[in-house]
């Protein structure tokens, strides 16, 4: 989608195939409309069809015009939130209505401009996706531009948010395409591919290490999970570095591109789901292709261990011991906790790179959404100071983070008798001795580990997600990554 400022400051003249007007519960006739649209909004105003509270919306016509009016509620209360929410109202009904395009208006003196852009922009291109799949049907064309029109002050500060945000929420839906894919396209090597393709010609470099290279170097983690399946491995590295910086940070992304079980095979019911397990990685690839037009001046590096974890005969059994890239030896007893082992090679690599700060994301342990639900992934972390900006991006972006316990009392439930750690304890607390288990590997790093399991698919559907993948992750990376610019 095409994202533009109505740099004249004011409504268009042509008369755009849907004008949404973006209205305030005590805010209902402002000076910044035009007397004719004025004229139209009064009546269904004065018959109370539309009273302006929060993301309430009323179709109507301005002689030729198609005006929707959104509620913003009360202009003292009004967060990005509900602007993001409102520009996504616009382009869904604008898809709902099988139009190419969409024009907004509104004007916010409680949210600053620049704020105020970056939700719009990030609301109307998260509204407007679609994924068609592989429909036998012809796909309806999608909502291919947006005007949004701004006619208060700060408009320049306005337009460069609109543009900051239309680029991340075009990385997140990057990222929903690349998790809504079946596994039988979605491959590691595809993955790999897709990646590749998005980063051309960006000064972002990824390398990617295939089996060879991994059994040379001893990903054990990595390639044991992959053992059971036809499909070979991958280890993405990406690498942004502009010419002066000071800060390293490092995102690590899980990228289990279907999840079996393997040997220890997850129940027949809803494992159609398990394409969605690697959403982490899909998140750290879509906050790449946005770091190549954002171009922040930090040197940002990601990781991105990629597989199939299958039952295959040569499948790694249950009490199998890996050796980690690192040399940290793993007893397997549960083959269905293999993002750890994949991870485990990731952290591993990650201490090599030495950054300042590492995060990584996974959609790691159903106990996590059995702790938190579907709003909030769940943030472990013993640095301070990390876990104060990944909340921070977090309410920012609205994808909100929750802090959960990572002392080392919960390493001891993850001792083994025959390795340097096991893979998985008791059914008790497992989405804690998951991230135990992850700080083992991560050693000195200043490290937070993301549990995204209950928030990167099957999320309650609302103005920006209506299903399937929610590329959850890539605009609060990119919040994180701004804030140290």
């Amino acid at each position: 989608m095409k994202v533009t400022w109505g740099r004249a400051g004011g409504l268009p003249r042509e008369r755009a195939p849907l004008l949404a007007v973006l209205l305030a519960s005590d805010e209902l006739s402002p000076k910044w409309l035009p007397a004719a649209l004025l004229a139209a909004i009064r009546p269904p105003i004065a018959a109370k069809d539309f009273s302006g509270k929060e993301l309430e919306t009323a179709l109507l016509y301005a002689g030729k015009q198609r005006v929707l009016l959104v509620g913003l509620g009360e202009s003292k209360k009004l967060k990005p939130e509900t602007l993001r929410r409102a520009a996504a109202a616009a382009a869904r009904r604008a898809r709902g209505l099988k139009l190419t395009s969409v024009a907004l208006a509104a004007v916010t003196t409680t949210v600053a401009p620049f704020a105020a852009g970056r939700a719009l922009g990030e609301g109307v291109v998260l509204g407007a996706y679609t994924f068609h799949g592989a429909k036998s049907d012809t796909p309806p064309k999608p909502v291919a531009s947006a005007t949004v029109h701004w006619s208060g002050r700060g408009g320049t500060s306005f337009a460069e948010g609109l543009r900051v945000g239309a680029v991340s929420a075009k990385a997140q839906c990057f990222a929903r395409d690349l998790g809504n894919q079946p596994a039988s396209v979605a491959t590691p090597t595809w993955l790999a591919s897709q990646a590749a393709k998005s980063l051309r010609g960006s000064g972002v470099r990824l390398r990617v290490l295939r089996k060879a290279e991994l059994e040379r170097k001893g990903f054990g983690g990595l390639l044991g999970v992959a053992r059971g399946s036809h499909e070979p491995p991958v280890f993405m590295e990406f690498d942004w570095r502009p010419r002066s910086y000071k800060k390293t940070l490092c995102l690590v992304g899980k990228g289990l591109t279907f999840d079996t079980g393997g040997i220890s095979l997850k129940p027949a019911a809803n494992m159609e789901e398990m394409k969605f397990d690697m959403c982490g990685g899909a998140a750290v690839i879509g906050a790449f292709a946005a770091i190549a037009s954002l171009r922040p001046k930090v040197r940002v590096v990601g990781l991105v261990p990629s597989t199939e974890n299958m039952p295959g005969g040569s499948a790694i059994k249950p009490g199998d011991v890996l050796q980690s890239y690192g040399g940290i030896t793993m007893e397997v007893i549960n083959t269905d906790a293999e993002g750890r082992l994949i991870l485990a090679d990731a952290l591993g690599r990650a201490r090599e790179l030495e950054p300042d700060f590492t995060v990584d994301l996974a959609t790691l342990t159903g106990a996590c959404v059995v702790a938190l639900g579907h709003r909030a992934s769940g943030l472990f972390c013993s640095h301070e100071e990390l876990t104060r900006r990944l909340r921070e991006a977090g309410d920012a972006a609205h994808e909100r983070l929750w802090p959960l316990p990572l002392w080392d009392e919960y390493l001891d439930e993850m001792k083994s008798a025959v390795a340097d750690v096991k893979n998985s304890g008791s059914r008790f607390g497992g989405a804690v001795t998951a991230a135990a288990f992850l700080k083992k590997f991560a050693g000195d790093l200043a490290w937070a580990h993301l549990d995204i399991a209950g928030t990167a698919w099957d999320t309650p559907r609302n103005e920006l997600y209506d299903g399937g993948a929610t590329g959850v992750g890539v605009r609060l990376l990119l919040r994180f990554i701004e804030g140290f610019e």
